[in-house]
C-alpha cells in the first residue's frame, strides 16, 4: 500500500509521514530530500545553476536513499549527507534546481523504483498528481504561511525567522506556478488543515482514513 502526503514547505509532511509510517509499520520516504541531495552536488561542485550545466551532471550524480531503523539517510556517491542537504545553501536553491523538466523527471524515476514492491508513506509535492497517481490513499496537508515558517524556525536554530519566512515564500511561488508538475491537491485527496493541530492528531486523521476506506 503506498499513502502519499503533499503540500507545501513547512506543512509538516515529514514529520507527520514519519509518525504514520512507524505507527503502521511502513517504509518511509521524504522525495524532497532527493532533490535537496542533487542541489547540494551542484553547490559541493561550483556548477552553475544554469539549465545546460545542471542537466550535464544528472547522470554523473548517485543518490541513494535508505529508512532504516525509524531513521532516514541520504547519500551522495556513496558519502552520508542528510544533515548537510538541511543547509541555508539548499533551501535558498533547491526550487529552481527542481523545477527543470529533466531533473524531475530523473528524480520521479528513482523515487518510483525506492518505494516499488513495499508499503510506503511517501510525502513530498508532487506525489499524488505525478509521482505515485494510483496511491490508495492521497493526503494533502495546509497550514498558514506564518505556522510553516515557526515549524522550520524551531527546526533550525541557525537561521532567522524572517529568512525562513522569505524562503517559504518564495519556494511557494516557484513550486506553485512551475511548469512540470507543479504543487496542487491530487485528485480524490484528503485535505488536512494542520494549523495548530498536534502531529499526533494529524496521524490520527490519516490512519482513520485508512481504517474507513482500506485494509492494510
Amino acid at each position: 500500500m503506498i499513502i502519499t502526503i503533499d503540500g507545501a514547505a513547512g506543512t509538516g509532511k515529514t514529520t507527520v509521514g514519519i509518525l504514520t509510517a512507524n505507527r503502521l509499520n511502513f517504509d518511509f520516504l521524504d522525495t524532497g530530500k532527493i532533490y535537496r541531495a542533487f542541489t547540494l552536488k551542484l553547490i559541493k561542485d561550483s556548477i552553475s545553476l544554469e539549465k545546460k550545466e545542471i542537466i550535464k551532471h544528472l547522470d554523473k550524480t548517485k543518490i541513494n536513499y535508505s529508512y532504516k531503523e525509524k531513521k532516514e539517510s541520504v547519500y551522495l556517491n556513496k558519502i552520508d549527507i542528510t544533515d548537510e542537504i538541511l543547509s541555508k545553501e539548499v533551501d535558498n536553491n533547491v526550487s529552481l534546481v527542481s523545477k527543470i523538466p529533466e531533473v524531475r523527471d530523473k528524480m520521479t524515476s528513482l523515487q518510483r523504483s525506492i518505494v516499488s514492491d513495499k508499503n510506503f508513506v511517501v510525502v513530498g509535492r508532487d506525489i499524488g498528481t505525478v509521482v505515485l497517481p494510483n496511491a490508495e490513499l492521497k493526503i494533502f496537508l495546509i497550514a498558514s504561511i506564518e505556522e510553516r515558517a515557526r515549524r522550520r524556525f524551531a527546526e533550525r536554530e541557525d537561521q532567522s525567522y524572517s529568512d525562513i519566512l522569505e524562503s517559504i515564500k518564495n519556494r511557494d511561488v516557484i513550486d506553485s506556478t512551475r511548469e512540470v508538475a507543479p504543487l496542487k491537491t491530487p485528485e480524490n485527496a484528503v485535505i488536512i488543515d494542520t494549523e495548530g493541530i498536534d502531529i499526533i492528531e494529524v496521524s490520527n486523521k490519516i490512519i482513520k482514513e485508512i481504517d474507513n476506506e482500506h485494509s492494510i
